[in-house]
């Protein structure tokens, strides 16, 4: 009985372990479980965690602009996947106003950086947004606006500006998607034409993709217009001022042509500046210095041959997107 009890010991201690081993094994498995339902929820939060002052960063540095943190006040933020986020923010934002000869006034640019101005002009045409025709339809927006009383400068009433710039942005007004904050005279001697400054503060959407260099704008919204993506208008807005550099290159050319018929030889510098002082008024009607991206053109002549460039886009000399124009007698 002894020998048959020690048996029936030993062949019931391997179904012990098995037990005990089946039980280690789950819970092995469910602790993994835990772990990858806690890293997925985690994911989830991190997808809708994106704050306001996340946002901020990406939108200050859109393509193209270059805004302060206190510029730009986040509103709202909508997370759609764990890499898009719609964000509606408020910009404070400088336009530059002028008056023409029939005392009309128009927006003419717009501020991107601290030190540069984009026309409006190029921003209409990259959207395909015709510009205001005065003489084929009326606007309010474009009546004459009288000067102030006891007033050298000539300035457009608050009215007028937030007619303006609603026109402008496809925003009705009065609106909070458009609050004017300061309207700036320019006096004459600083401006050849009556303009003015204004600072506003605008309502955007934006449309954010988090990728490799981390959350970027990649659409922006103003009113009632449509979601429009900043690339395709950077690119566009690039050729337009790649077409307008070659045009004013073609000009100091011609000029510097009639300037060495009438003189013998070219103008022999390495300024652009002291070209330019050579050739206006007589040989160039107007002065041309910086070209479409608010950089001095490149000169470097001697009397038989000169070399025109245009730093083009990058604002770096050699680079493929260097506008360069040669000529030799």
């Amino acid at each position: 009985m002894k020998i048959r009890a020690g048996m029936m010991l030993s062949l019931h201690q391997p179904s012990a372990f098995l037990t005990s081993a089946s039980r280690r094994v789950s819970s092995v498995t469910l602790f993994r479980l835990l772990v990858l339902v806690f890293l997925i929820s985690a994911a989830v939060d991190v997808r809708a965690d994106l704050k306001p002052k996340d946002a901020r960063k990406p939108i200050t540095r859109m393509p193209g602009f270059e805004l302060t943190n206190g510029a730009v006040r986040v509103k709202s933020v909508t997370t759609s996947t764990a890499s898009t986020a719609e964000v509606a923010a408020e910009i404070r934002t400088v336009f530059k106003l002028q008056q023409d000869e029939q005392g009309i006034w128009r927006v003419t640019e717009l501020r991107t950086k601290p030190d540069r101005w984009e026309e409006i002009d190029f921003i209409r045409r990259a959207l395909g947004v015709p510009a205001f025709d005065s003489r084929t339809a009326p606007n309010p927006c474009t009546s004459p606006d009288p000067p102030f009383r006891s007033s050298s400068s000539v300035q457009p009433s608050m009215k007028r500006v937030r007619c303006l710039l609603g026109d402008l942005l496809s925003v009705e007004v009065p609106s909070d998607a458009i609050r004017i904050q300061e309207v700036s005279p320019l006096e004459i001697p600083l401006a050849t034409q009556p303009s003015a400054v204004v600072v506003a503060w605008v309502r955007v959407d934006a449309r954010l993709v988090n990728g490799a260099k981390g959350w970027q704008v990649t659409e922006l919204r103003t009113g009632e217009n449509s979601w429009v993506n900043i690339d395709t208008v950077t690119v566009s807005i690039n050729e337009m001022k790649r077409e307008r550099a070659r045009a004013e290159l073609a000009l100091i050319v011609t000029a510097l042509e009639s300037f060495r018929k009438e003189r013998g030889a070219y103008v022999v510098s390495d300024s652009q500046a002291v070209v330019i002082d050579h050739l206006t008024p007589r040989y160039l009607a107007r002065v041309i210095r910086v070209d479409p991206w608010s950089q001095p053109y490149k000169y470097e002549g001697d009397r038989e041959r000169f070399t025109l460039r245009s730093l083009g886009a990058d604002g770096k000399e050699n680079t493929p997107d260097d506008i360069v124009l040669n000529q030799s007698r």
